[in-house]
C-alpha cells in the first residue's frame, strides 16, 4: 500500500473521529501524529516542526497575554463601557468587534493573536448579555480569518504582489503582471460582504449552547479571584498593549507573544498554575497534530493529485468563470485539509502551469486561490483560528462544516464575479 493511501485513511479516519467526537480531539490529534510517523508518511523532522510551528508558539504566548489582560479590570470595565454605548443589543455589540477586528486586522499579522486579543471581551460581554458564547464566536473567526489584510498597500502583506509576479514570470506568463491593488479590487468587497454576513446571518445559525465544554480555553476561577494591586492591573494590560505594537510592527509574533507570556507570569498578573491552564495545551496539541497531517498530505502527493484532477476537468472549457469557480474551489477544498500558506504555496505555480496549459490569463486565478484561503473555515486544519473558536464556543465539527459552508459559497461567488472581470480568462 503506498504512501499517500495511508496517508488518505488516516485523514479519514481523523475526520471521523473528529465528527463523532468518541475520542477527545486534542487526543485524535497525538494518534494522528504517531500514526504518520510510524507508517512513514512523515519523518522526525516534520513531527518536530509541527510542535515548533510559528502559530502553535503564538498561540500558546497569546493565551497567557490575553489571560493577563483577563485578570485585570479593563475586560470588565470595556465591556460595561460597550454595553452602555450599545444598549445592550446584541447585534451593535457584534457588530462593534466585528469593526474593530476588520480595522486592526490590517495591520496585525498574527490571526491566532488577533483571535486571543478578542475572545476575552467576547466571553465577558455574552456573560453580561446572559448570551451563550456559542452565538458570538463563530462569526468573530470569520472576520478574523476571511476580512484581514484584505487592503494591501497598508497590510502586512503589502509586497503580496510582487511575490505572485515572481511566480508568473518564473513560470512562462508573459502577459500583464498584477500591481498593489490587484488584490484590494476583489478583497475588499468581498470582505464587506463577509461582515454584513458575520453580523446579520451567522449569529442566527448558530446553536443556542455550546456543544462541547468550553472550560478548555475559558479556564476556571481566575475571574473570581482578588483584584491585582495598582502596579499588577498596569503590567496586565501595559503588556498587552505592547504585544500589540510588536505584532503590528512585524516583529516575530512568536518572540513577541512568548516574551509577553514571560513577563505576566514573571511579574505576578498570573501565577505559573493559570498561566499553564491559559496555555490551552488541548488546542496547541490539536492544531499540531493538524499541521503534520496537512504536511504528510503534502509529502505524499495528494495535493498534487488535487491540482493533476484540476487540470483534467478544465480541460476544453472555455468560459473563464468556470474556469475561476473551479479554481477558487479546489483552493477551498485544498485549504480544508491543509495550513492555508502552505496550500497557496503548493497550488499557485500549479494553478499558474494548468492556465498555461489551457492558454489561459492565470491573474484571476491566482487572486482566487488566495481567497479561497482565507474562506476556509470548515475544518480545524487550514488555521489556528479555527480550532481556537471550536474550543472557545464549543462547537463540533458538524456545526463548523454547516456554518461555515455558506460564507465560502457566497465569497466564492463574489470573489469569481469580480475577478474574473477585471482579468478575463481569454482576451
Amino acid at each position: 500500500m503506498s504512501s499517500m493511501v495511508i496517508c488518505l485513511i488516516i485523514f479519514v479516519v481523523m475526520i471521523i473521529l473528529f465528527f463523532n467526537r468518541k475520542i477527545p480531539m486534542a487526543f485524535t490529534s497525538m494518534g494522528v501524529i504517531v500514526a504518520l510517523f510510524v507508517t512513514g508518511c512523515v519523518d522526525a523532522s516534520a513531527v518536530f516542526a509541527g510542535f515548533g510551528n510559528n502559530n502553535v508558539l503564538t498561540m500558546a504566548g497569546m493565551f497567557i497575554v490575553a489571560a493577563g489582560l483577563s485578570r485585570t479590570q479593563m475586560v470588565g470595565n470595556i465591556t460595561k463601557l460597550l454595553y452602555r454605548v450599545t444598549d445592550g443589543s446584541f447585534t451593535k455589540v457584534l457588530a462593534s468587534y466585528i469593526m474593530v477586528i476588520f480595522l486592526l486586522g490590517q495591520f496585525v499579522p498574527s490571526l491566532p493573536a488577533m483571535f486571543a486579543m478578542v475572545y476575552p471581551l467576547v466571553i465577558n460581554m455574552c456573560e453580561r448579555l446572559k448570551v451563550s458564547p456559542a452565538k458570538m464566536v463563530y462569526p468573530i473567526a470569520v472576520t478574523v480569518v476571511s476580512t484581514s489584510f484584505v487592503v494591501e498597500p497598508i497590510g502586512p502583506y503589502a509586497a503580496w504582489y510582487v511575490t505572485q509576479n515572481g511566480y508568473l514570470e518564473s513560470y512562462g506568463w508573459t502577459g500583464g503582471l498584477l500591481n498593489m491593488w490587484s488584490e484590494t479590487c476583489v478583497f475588499l468587497p468581498t470582505a464587506i460582504v463577509t461582515l454584513l454576513l458575520a453580523i446579520f446571518v451567522l449569529p442566527r445559525m448558530m446553536p443556542d449552547e455550546p456543544e462541547i465544554p468550553t472550560i478548555a480555553i475559558s479556564g476556571p476561577g481566575i475571574a473570581n479571584q482578588e483584584p491585582l494591586s495598582p502596579v499588577r492591573e498596569v503590567l496586565g494590560y501595559g503588556v498587552f498593549v505592547l504585544v500589540v505594537i510588536g505584532l503590528m510592527l512585524g516583529l516575530p509574533s512568536w518572540a513577541v507573544t512568548m516574551a509577553g507570556a514571560t513577563v505576566v507570569v514573571l511579574s505576578g498578573v498570573l501565577s505559573e498554575q493559570e498561566a499553564l491552564i491559559k496555555m490551552n495545551m488541548s488546542m496547541v496539541l490539536l492544531y499540531a497534530g493538524v499541521t503534520i497531517m496537512g504536511e504528510g498530505l503534502g509529502q505524499t502527493g495528494a495535493a498534487q493529485l488535487l491540482g493533476d484532477a484540476a487540470a483534467r476537468v478544465l480541460s476544453g472549457v472555455t468560459n473563464g468563470y468556470i474556469i475561476g469557480a473551479v479554481f477558487y474551489i479546489v483552493s477551498f477544498l485544498m485549504t480544508s485539509f491543509l495550513y492555508n500558506r502552505a496550500t497557496t504555496t503548493v497550488l499557485i505555480p500549479i494553478l499558474i502551469i494548468t492556465c498555461s496549459s489551457i492558454g489561459c490569463d492565470p491573474r484571476g486565478p491566482v487572486i482566487l486561490c488566495s481567497l479561497a484561503s482565507m474562506s476556509s473555515l470548515i475544518t480545524p486544519m487550514p488555521n489556528p483560528v479555527v480550532p481556537m473558536a471550536m474550543q472557545a464556543g464549543g462547537y463540533t465539527q458538524k456545526t463548523i462544516l454547516k456554518v461555515g459552508l455558506v460564507p465560502a459559497v457566497i465569497r466564492g461567488i463574489v470573489g469569481v464575479l469580480i475577478a474574473m472581470t477585471i482579468f478575463p480568462a481569454f482576451s
